[in-house]
């Protein structure tokens, strides 16, 4: 008898522990102090939560609005997308691209702290940086990022970039280093070739178009729109681009040496 109180006292008191440890589990308040105490748990023990399929959150760092955020948008709003909720992809050549796909992963990990993959394919030389976070998804959709097709939402430039003229040119410098691109022109007149560079944007967001025409407006670089392209025919147009708005894309830098080199 005294051996059967001895175990009673000791169940109450480990019940009476975990409540104090966990909350009640029979009130509201109890059940939520339980599952921060889960989360918590599973948090330092991930393996433990997959083993029990639980899926964790992961922690991301939260930038302050800034021009590299400005451009990592105007990067996401050229070549990535948000197929999901809890996915951020961008796309690049691993063959010309695959330096710059670094700076872009650089920049995710400056700003947010995240962990990313490379993922090839097999038929082409297409690749995509790959980020999976519900915590940056919901981010870049505060930021004014929306998910799904971009040409069919006809997708915007964020209104905060709009704030500043360095946000814009940060914005600016992203598209135009994914949708973006330096050709040689050639033409013929009496007889002599002649050749000088173009910088030309593709893009099928009316919206995306009208940004860039604007804003090479606002710095003085004559630009035209025809169809979904926005154009610098004129290498002294060309030159003040990247004289004054610039690129990290080094395929676009390595092309525009070697027109004055040569």
């Amino acid at each position: 008898m005294a051996e059967s109180m001895v175990q009673i006292n000791k169940s109450r008191l480990g019940g009476l522990r975990r409540i104090e440890l966990y909350g009640n589990p029979g009130t509201f308040q109890g059940r939520s102090k339980g599952g921060r105490k889960t989360i918590n748990l599973f948090r330092q023990n991930p393996s433990l939560a997959r083993t029990v399929g639980f899926v964790i959150r992961k922690d991301i760092k939260y930038p302050q609005r800034s021009a590299q955020l400005a451009e990592l948008i105007g990067i996401i709003l050229g070549d990535g997308g948000l197929p999901g909720s809890h996915q951020l992809t961008i796309t690049f050549n691993n063959k010309t691209d695959y330096e710059y796909a670094e700076y872009i992963c650089d920049i995710l990990k400056r700003l947010f702290s995240v962990d990313y993959y490379i993922r090839k394919r097999k038929d082409s030389n297409g690749a995509d940086i790959v980020v999976s976070s519900s915590n940056l998804i919901d981010f870049l959709l505060k930021q004014g990022l929306v998910k799904g097709n971009k040409v069919k939402n006809q997708v915007d430039i964020p209104l905060w970039i709009h704030e500043k003229l360095e946000y814009q040119i940060a914005c600016l410098r992203g598209l135009m280093d994914t949708d973006g691109g330096l050709y040689l022109h050639t033409y013929n007149s009496n007889g002599r070739i002649y050749k000088y560079l173009k910088l030309c944007l593709t893009n099928r967001s009316r919206p995306l178009l009208h940004f860039v025409l604007n804003v090479l407006k606002k710095l003085n670089c004559k630009a035209y729109l025809n169809g979904n392209h926005v154009s610098i025919y004129s290498t002294s147009g060309v030159k003040k681009y990247f004289t004054e708005i610039k690129t990290h894309n080094p395929k676009h830098i390595k092309k525009f040496k070697d027109y004055f080199n040569n």
